[in-house]
Formats: C-alpha cells, structure tokens, sequence
C-alpha cells in the first residue's frame, strides 16, 4: 500500500515543485499596493516619493512579470542631482541583479545627456561591472555601459595591444 501512495503521491509532488518554481515570486507588500494603482495615480505618487524611496519601489517593479522600467524614466528625469543617490545604491547593493537595474537607470541618463562628460560615474559604473560574478548580468551590463560611453562622450578604455 505505501508502494501505491509513493507511486501516486511522487508526480503529484513533483509537479506541485515545478508549477510552485516556475511561478514568479510575488513584490513585497511594499511596491505590490503601489503596482496596483491606477497608472496615472502611480505616477503621481511615485514623484512625491524621496530618491532613495523612488530607487527601492524601482528595483522592486523590475522583480515583476513583466519586469517595470517605466519608473526608470522619471529617475533619470531627476538628472544630475539623482546621480549621488543611484551611484550610492549602486555600490551599495550586492544583488548582481539590482545592480543590473541600476545601470539601467544610468543608461537612459545617459540617452539624455546627464552624463556628459562624467567620466567619475561611468569609471563607478564600470567598476561594480568588473566584480560582477554572473556571466549574463556581467554581458547586459557591459553593453549598457558601452552605450553609456557613447552617449557620454568617454572613449572607452581599451589595453594597448
């Protein structure tokens, strides 16, 4: 008889894991009643909130299915007076994955010309890149930066063959 349970209680299991693994995980409390308003209300809302709220309620939009980059617009739009406070989460957090989101938010800066010149931010940048450990983060967050170079106008550093 346990023969039996184990034969039929195994799949069932099995597939309780798989479903459970492949769902997303659900946004804290924090951000999931933010996501939830109206777009137009969230938007509001999300101006009145201080930088580092704004970049912590960011980071957790980009964790949802499908992943939030709106929000890194009006970020950027903050311009060079946002750029203590994301270079500072930037080297503060140890998600490779935030990090990435991060560099985001510079990117687009960077499409709209509050880099200029910043070779300080962009060595920043390329700094926490070079520790990343997760090959497909390390890849995205290169070509983010590339793009940040470029829009910059910083030559990007080459070794001299």
């Amino acid at each position: 008889m346990s023969k039996i349970n184990l034969f039929l209680f195994g799949p069932v299991a099995m597939l309780i894991c798989v479903l459970y693994s492949t769902c997303p995980p659900r946004p804290p409390e924090q951000c999931r009643a933010f996501l939830q308003l109206p777009q137009q209300q969230r938007r509001a809302e999300f101006r009145g909130y201080p930088l580092d709220k704004q970049l912590d309620v960011y980071l957790c939009a980009m964790k949802t299915e499908p992943p939030n980059s709106s929000l890194a617009y009006d970020i950027a739009d903050q311009g060079e007076q946002a750029i203590p406070a994301l270079v500072n989460k930037l080297k503060g957090t140890k998600s490779e994955v935030d990090q990435e989101y991060l560099i985001y938010v510079f990117e687009v800066m960077s499409d709209r010309s509050y880099l200029r010149s910043r070779k300080d931010v962009v060595a920043e940048i390329s700094n926490v890149i070079d520790s990343m450990k997760i090959s497909q983060i390390r890849e995205s967050s290169l070509e983010s930066l590339k793009k940040i170079q470029i829009n910059s106008g910083i030559k990007p550093f080459t070794y001299a063959q």
